[in-house]
C-alpha cells in the first residue's frame, strides 16, 4: 500500500540546523538547551552560527524534549476543588492566582491548570479515572474548600510535591502549606477594639471553613491577652443568608437582639459578608452602627459596595499565592525538605464602622 504523502512543509530539525552550521547535533542541543554536556564546550562564535542557522531555518524547538535535557517539565500544576476560571477581581480566590502566576512567571515556570478531571459523583478529583492529572506538572498548588483527605493522604504517600494555599491538617500527613495567620491578625482586631474602649464583644460563629477554627483562637488569645471573661465575650451562632450555619444557629435579628441583651458594644464577624444582614437587623431595631454597635469582619472577603467601610482582617492573598510558588519550588530542588510551611501576618483595612462605644 503507497504511503500517504505529507500535505504540509517538513518540520526543520536540529540535524538540519547542525548540517547548516556546520556542527555536531551535540553542539547545536548544547547552544539550544543554554547547557554543556560532558566535554562539549561551545565558543560564543560558534554559538552565534548556531543561532543564525536556527533563525535562517525557522527552527522551533520541540518544548518537552527541551524539558526533558533540563530535567524539568517546567510546569506547575494548579488544582481548585471549586471552580474559579475565569474570574472577576472581586473573587475571593482572585488575588491567591494572580500571585502564583506573578511568581510563577518570574521563575520562568508554565502554569498547567488541572480543572476538568471529575470522579464518578462528578466532584473534582485529582485523580479522575485513577490517574494522577497533577503528574504531568513537576509539582502542583492546591486551593479551595471540600478537598479530599483521601487524595491528599495518596498524593502525599506517591511523594509527589505539592502545597495547599491554606492551612490544613490531615492524620499521618506532614502537609506543606502556605497560611495566613488568622489567630494573630484576629486577636490585633479585637485588641484595637478594646483600646477604643469595648468589653462586652460578641462573636458571630458561621459555618465551618478551614480557617474558621483559628479565628476563633484568635478570639480566646484575644480574650486571654486583654483580661476579658467569656461572659462578656460570648460567641453566638449565626444563620447568615446563603450560609450552611450550626442548627442551633440563630438569624441576624435574634443575634442582634442576644447582643444589645448582654450589653455588648461591638460584634466581631466570623464571615464579613453577614455585615449586611447585621446592619439590616440593627436598623430594624433602631440600632445604629457604629454609633450603638461597632462592627469587625474577620473573612476579609473581597470589595464589596455595600461594605466598603466595614473595618475587617486583610488577607495577605496575593502574597500567599506567591509565597506557595517559592514553597514548592523548593519542594522540586529537595524532595527531603518536606514539610514546607510558611504562615503571613494579616493586616488591617481600616472602615467607618469600629469607634469608640457610647
Amino acid at each position: 500500500m503507497a504511503r500517504k504523502a505529507r500535505t504540509g512543509p517538513r518540520r526543520v530539525s536540529q540535524a538540519d540546523v547542525a548540517r547548516h552550521a556546520g556542527v555536531s547535533s551535540g553542539i547545536v542541543s548544547s547552544v539550544i538547551n543554554a547547557r554543556d554536556y560532558g566535554s562539549i564546550r561551545v565558543s560564543d562564535a560558534t554559538r552565534e552560527r548556531v543561532l543564525a542557522s536556527v533563525r535562517e531555518l525557522g527552527y522551533i524547538p520541540d518544548i518537552a524534549a527541551r524539558n526533558l535535557a533540563r530535567g524539568s517539565n517546567r510546569l506547575i500544576g494548579v488544582f481548585t476543588y471549586e471552580a474559579m476560571f475565569p474570574m472577576g477581581s472581586q473573587n475571593f480566590y482572585h488575588e491567591f492566582l494572580v500571585g502564583i502566576e506573578e511568581a510563577a512567571d518570574q521563575a520562568e515556570y508554565h502554569l498547567l491548570l488541572v480543572t476538568g478531571a471529575k470522579n464518578a459523583e462528578q466532584r473534582r478529583s485529582i485523580y479522575a479515572g485513577g490517574v494522577n492529572h497533577l503528574r504531568l506538572a513537576d509539582g502542583g498548588l492546591l486551593l479551595g474548600t471540600n478537598e479530599s483527605s483521601e487524595e491528599i493522604t495518596r498524593l502525599a504517600g506517591e511523594g509527589y510535591p505539592f502545597v495547599f494555599v491554606g492551612e490544613r491538617e490531615f492524620p499521618g500527613v506532614e502537609l506543606s502549606y502556605v497560611a495566613a495567620d488568622y489567630v494573630e491578625g484576629t486577636a490585633e482586631l479585637v485588641g484595637r477594639a478594646v483600646a477604643l474602649g469595648h468589653r462586652r464583644i460578641a462573636m458571630a460563629a458561621g459555618r465551618h471553613l478551614e480557617s474558621i477554627p483559628a479565628r476563633r483562637a484568635g478570639f480566646a488569645l484575644a480574650r486571654q491577652r486583654y483580661g476579658l471573661s467569656e461572659t462578656d465575650t460570648p460567641i453566638l451562632p449565626l444563620a447568615a443568608d446563603g450560609d450552611n450555619a450550626p442548627t442551633d444557629a440563630v438569624t441576624p435579628d435574634g443575634f442582634v437582639a442576644a447582643a444589645i441583651e448582654r450589653g455588648c458594644t461591638a460584634l466581631v464577624l466570623e464571615n464579613s459578608i453577614a455585615a449586611v444582614g447585621i446592619r439590616a437587623a440593627a436598623a430594624r431595631r433602631g440600632v445604629t452602627i457604629p454609633g450603638d454597635l461597632s462592627l469587625i469582619g474577620l473573612s476579609g472577603a473581597q470589595f464589596r459596595p455595600e461594605d466598603a467601610d466595614l473595618t475587617e482582617m486583610s488577607i495577605p492573598r496575593y502574597e500567599m499565592g506567591a509565597e506557595a510558588v517559592k514553597l514548592l519550588l523548593r519542594l522540586i530542588a529537595d524532595p527531603e525538605s518536606a514539610p514546607q510551611r510558611t504562615r503571613l501576618d494579616c493586616g488591617i483595612r481600616d472602615g467607618a464602622t469600629l469607634t469608640r462605644p457610647a
